[in-house]
């Protein structure tokens, strides 16, 4: 065998006995960081969907058990509040015999905005609730891809949307 085969040789055992497996398992805590953020994710939805309010102690007690995953986290929060309204005609100036129905929504910068006056932000029945968690850095199997040369493939590895119809069951 010659040397070029010899040294081709080394690097193929390299990387098959080294980064192959640190691949796997960097692509393996992503899947675990991706159920344990959709675990608590489901928690705090659910929770907001039986007691038809988000206060702040609640919200922060999210982040920080998220944060324990090692990641950053953009989080969008969205309450789809239903309202109903007569039907306005604009060419005769008049309020119409028909109802209609719509959704306004909410973002978190007005719940937030909620919580800085010391309130909780409260929901009504049958509004709706949305939270989307995805990741901001990148983890350790997208750094590793990059080396792999595919980067810019994956920007997003954790990705969680979850929500649904406000109950309220507190009453």
């Amino acid at each position: 065998m010659d040397a070029f085969g010899k040294i081709i040789a080394v690097f193929a055992g390299i990387i098959l006995l080294f980064i192959a497996p640190l691949l796997y398992m960097a692509q393996k805590q992503d899947a675990i960081s991706q159920l344990y953020v959709t675990q608590e994710t489901i928690k705090l939805v659910d929770s907001i969907r039986a007691g038809g309010e988000l206060n702040r102690n609640m919200y922060y007690d999210y982040i920080n058990r998220i944060d324990k995953t090692g990641n950053l986290y953009d989080i969008e929060i969205k309450h789809a509040h239903r309202r109903v309204a007569p039907d306005y005609d604009e060419v005769t100036d008049t309020v119409g015999d028909t109802i209609s129905s719509y959704y306004y929504n909410t973002y978190e910068d007005e719940i937030f905005e909620t919580f800085d006056q010391g309130r909780e932000y409260q929901f009504s029945q049958g509004d709706y609730i949305t939270v989307k968690v995805m990741n901001r850095n990148k983890t350790m199997a997208q750094r590793l891809l990059i080396y792999r040369g595919r980067e810019g493939k994956e920007d997003v590895s954790i990705l969680i949307t979850y929500g649904g119809l406000i109950r309220d069951e507190t009453d």
